[in-house]
């Protein structure tokens, strides 16, 4: 029979073995990460430039990639975007991203603002407590992506509109994904109030709509979204309280001058308390819908439920409602 002293030497080997083998593993592991983030690091510039497309520039300040040892994560201390043909320049604060080592094509990143960004006749500054965002990449750009940001201020002073236009909001969630040659689009809003019109306020704000053969807008490099192109507005719906709100469902078509034309349905929840709300804001708007309120009943295309639903019409940015005209839309 083997001593004791032997058994005991065969099992002080073996955990030599695996203490070994566990250390040598660690090294390997440790090698490949840094060397592994050591190569994203020195590519970050060209995948950048990927992104942002010719005759335009993107720029990680200050890049790190961290998250050892089971994470990869790219750190900037600042964004900045510049497209010099179009006279587009932006830029945000600090970012920072992570993705599983076993799950890479999901990341999900936090950024600080405040984004500003400035063009020929525009200036747009919005700022934030929180952004938070997810995306899930394919080998040509992204399949899906969202963002969530709380406490927003939104603030934009552009030319082809009459004033200023602000807004904040609680809290804003905006999801986009590709559905074949498609791409839906869906954003959520609560708790919004504007300066555009005083004493504007809503308890939730959302849009539901897809883009026609747009999926492309996902895919690298990046490029803004331009007509001519057909949409679907599933739903435009703001919510001012329980029982009032006012939604637009319909077809779109945005033409290669960007108009819009289209016929939507508008469908107005309790009309006798939108009428009040709309006296408060703008008196001008409570008159028309009094002055026109049996005509505007006499349109309703689903008679018989709590709300009137009408016909609205788009017409190279001319709205009308039945034959009632609302005005022009400003030019995009």
């Amino acid at each position: 029979m083997p001593s004791a002293t032997n058994a005991s030497s065969s099992v002080s080997r073996k955990f030599m073995w695996l203490a070994g083998a566990i250390i040598a593993g660690g090294v390997l592991w440790t090698a490949g990460w840094y060397a592994f983030a050591a190569k994203v690091e020195a590519d970050l510039p060209a995948r950048l430039a990927q992104l942002a497309g010719p005759a335009a520039s993107a720029e990680c300040i200050s890049a790190d990639v961290r998250g050892y040892p089971f994470r990869f994560g790219v750190f900037c201390e600042s964004l900045s975007y510049e497209n010099a043909a179009e006279g587009i320049s932006a830029n945000a604060g600090a970012f920072r991203s992570a993705a599983q080592v076993y799950r890479p094509q999901h990341a999900v990143a936090e950024i600080d603002g405040p984004f500003v960004l400035s063009s020929t006749g525009l200036s747009l500054r919005a700022d934030w407590q929180v952004l938070k965002a997810s995306a899930r990449a394919t080998t040509n750009g992204l399949e899906r992506g969202s963002v969530e940001a709380r406490n927003i201020n939104f603030d934009m002073d552009w030319a082809r509109l009459a004033g200023r236009f602000g807004f904040q909001a609680e809290k804003i969630t905006a999801h986009a994904r590709r559905n074949g040659p498609d791409l839906d689009l869906a954003t959520y809003a609560e708790d919004l109030r504007s300066d555009l019109i005083a004493g504007l306020t809503a308890r939730t704000l959302v849009l539901e709509a897809t883009l026609t053969d747009r999926s492309s807008l996902l895919e690298i490099p990046f490029v803004p979204l331009q007509g001519p192109f057909d949409a679907v507005l599933h739903s435009l719906k703001i919510g001012f309280d329980e029982t009032t709100s006012i939604e637009l469902t319909g077809p779109v078509r945005i033409d290669a001058g960007n108009r819009i034309s289209g016929d939507l349905e508008l469908t107005i929840s309790d009309l006798q308390r939108f009428t009040e709300r709309a006296a408060d804001l703008d008196q001008k708007t409570a008159d028309l819908f009094k002055q026109f309120g049996p005509a505007i009943a006499a349109l309703d295309t689903r008679p018989g439920d709590d709300a009137v639903s009408l016909p609205l019409t788009i017409n190279n940015n001319q709205v009308s409602l039945g034959f009632i005209p609302l005005g022009q839309l400003p030019a995009f």
